[in-house]
């Protein structure tokens, strides 16, 4: 089943309606400014809540002050896929920035419940409390509170008028010492879903509505200096002047040059500068100013990083001045899922024929939360990349699409995958999943005890480490279920159905080849006294044949490890298979 068009025409309305009200609940006449657990963070939260019982949840406030709401799976206690964004927001912000993907969230949720459908697994809604972070100066604290890494330190921080974060959850009638309470299980979730305006210009250039979010963007932040000589403006020739303003102009336009020689998913930007004497008549002898640089990758910032002061010290050197840095704020890049990406590219294509990928430069409550479960991110279309401001502004129609493509997303999503099964069976199930890919128990026994996995990815490391204290005994202990090479078994087991897949490369058919392995396995098992492994997926009968003849030639200790590596690769590949289908 898929939300119509006319369905989502009608949704995004409400969309848009909602938005216009939750806009009027501001601190400021005239303007949208809406802070972390002020008057008006909790009217937001408490509309919000109305909507998320009238859409067929169950809604409540959490020790944090997110607004939260569960939309129940087929059975009961099920663990929930998660969407949403935050409520709060910039001073005199836009109305669509967080409050688009909460209230998007609701009317995918509100469908389901129109049509009676429920899914495998819950929906868990949230409006988070503070992802801006402009009353205290910390963001991502309705984030960090969901996944239990907020520090003890966050409740002594103030705000402008000297309410600690302490006093103020004590003002909004929440408990400081009950802080732990906002904490979710990592079992509770099995991925979060979070739709966004693009805040950029890339979707509207392209002419397209929606795009697929690859990473969130890891930032640093520099303050640096230049210092020179400061000196009478009409007395020092130009040649003599060591001109510190002059040093940071030319070091500015660098930044802009290697920034964009080094790729399209890099920026950096100088912010503020500021000179001093800072009078019209006297050569500035310092320059400070600051420099933010981004990318998806914390290793090509990195890279970028270092060429940009490279050149700052040459400059300097050149004109006589000193150059200084200091980092003062580090943010990891955050990489999306891939399995949740390919989900959400498939609703793209589906309802615009294509799928974007695109980086975002802006920091979200995604980031807090991929240190706990998968995330990914749809982004929305924004007129002119306008974002933290009034101006900021989505067309009706790009929210429509958005729904449909974010409706199909979840209905995917929220379908428990392999991954998503192993997490939550029962310890006897769990093994049952993983028995056919190598006939070690305790290897097997070991990979279940360290669940639950946040991806396939990090399954699948764990896997490869604990494979690498295999030794000869678990060698000997798991060639007992496997077959020959060309010896492909006929019985039923799980195992016998991988060894027939894994070896339909080699040609039965033709004798001689089957002659020759038959020797050849004859020969191995004289010389080492154990079957001939290999990983045989993707490869011929002659190449295995040609391995299996070069292996003879091997001493002893050099073949047990070999025929180790090839009981990794098998299991690996196996693994593999159970849980990326």
């Amino acid at each position: 089943m898929q939300m119509t068009a006319e369905e989502a025409r009608l949704a995004a309305e409400r969309v848009m309606l909602r938005s216009d009200r939750l806009a009027q609940i501001s601190e400021t006449s005239g303007e949208l400014t809406r802070v972390y657990l002020s008057p008006e963070h909790l009217q937001a939260n408490a509309l919000v809540a109305q909507w998320m019982n009238e859409a067929g949840m169950n809604a409540w406030q959490d020790a944090v002050g997110n607004i939260c709401g569960r939309y129940e799976a087929q059975h009961e206690g099920a663990p929930a896929l998660l969407l949403g964004s935050h409520l709060d927001t910039v001073r005199n912000a836009g109305r669509y920035d967080g409050m688009l993907g909460v209230l998007t969230a609701l009317e995918v949720v509100a469908w389901l419940n129109k049509h009676h459908i429920r899914l495998t697994q819950a929906i868990e809604v949230v409006g988070f409390g503070d992802e801006e972070g402009t009353r205290f100066g910390i963001t991502l604290l309705g984030s960090r509170g969901l996944t239990g890494s907020w520090p003890q330190a966050w409740l002594e921080c103030e705000d402008a008028q000297g309410i600690s974060v302490a006093r103020a959850l004590v003002n909004a009638g929440l408990d400081p010492t009950r802080i732990a309470h906002a904490a979710r299980s990592p079992l509770d979730f099995s991925a979060c879903l979070e739709l966004h305006i693009e805040q950029g210009p890339v979707l509207e250039k392209a002419g397209l509505a929606l795009g697929v979010v690859t990473a969130i963007n890891g930032a640093k932040r520099l303050n640096c200096r230049f210092d020179g000589e400061a000196g009478h403006a009409g007395t020092v020739p130009m040649p003599l002047r060591r001109d510190a303003l002059a040093g940071a102009a030319e070091w500015m336009l660098a930044v802009e040059q290697l920034t964009q020689a080094s790729g399209p998913t890099l920026v950096a930007t100088v912010g503020t500068l500021k000179c001093s004497p800072g009078a019209v008549n006297v050569i500035p002898g310092c320059a400070e100013l600051t420099l933010d640089i981004r990318s998806p990758s914390d290793e090509t910032r990195d890279t970028l990083l270092a060429s940009l002061l490279e050149k700052a010290r040459e400059i300097a050197a050149r004109r006589d001045l000193k150059f200084s840095h200091e980092i003062f704020y580090i943010s990891s890049a955050t990489p999306c899922d891939s399995g949740l990406q390919a989900a959400l590219s498939r609703a793209c294509e589906s309802v615009q024929g294509k799928a974007p990928l695109l980086p975002s430069g802006a920091g979200h409550d995604s980031m807090a939360l991929a240190e706990r479960w998968p995330v990914a991110m749809l982004f929305v279309r924004c007129a002119g990349g306008i974002s933290h401001h009034p101006a900021e502004s989505v067309e009706a129609a790009d929210v429509a699409t958005a729904l449909q493509a974010f409706s199909l997303a979840v209905l995917e999503s929220a379908q428990p995958g392999p991954l998503q099964q192993f997490n939550a069976a029962s310890h006897e199930d769990a093994l049952a999943m993983i028995a056919a890919c190598v006939a070690l128990p305790e290897w097997q026994r070991l990979l279940v005890a360290e669940r639950p996995f946040m991806s396939v990815e990090a399954l699948m490391q764990k896997a490869a480490a604990l494979s690498e204290r295999w030794q000869e005994n678990e060698l000997a202990q798991a060639l007992q279920a496997h077959p020959r090479i060309g010896d492909k078994p006929k019985d039923a087991s799980a195992e016998s159905a991988l060894s027939r897949q894994e070896q339909s490369a080699v040609n039965g058919q033709d004798r001689a080849l089957t002659q020759a392995l038959a020797q050849g396995n004859a020969d191995y098992e004289a010389r080492f006294g154990r079957v001939f492994l290999i990983r045989a997926k993707g490869r011929s009968g002659e190449e295995i044949l040609s391995l299996l003849q070069a292996r003879l030639q091997n001493d002893d200790a050099a073949e047990v490890q070999a025929a180790l590596e090839q009981l990794r690769q098998i299991t690996l590949l196996r693994l593999e298979g159970v849980f990326i289908r």
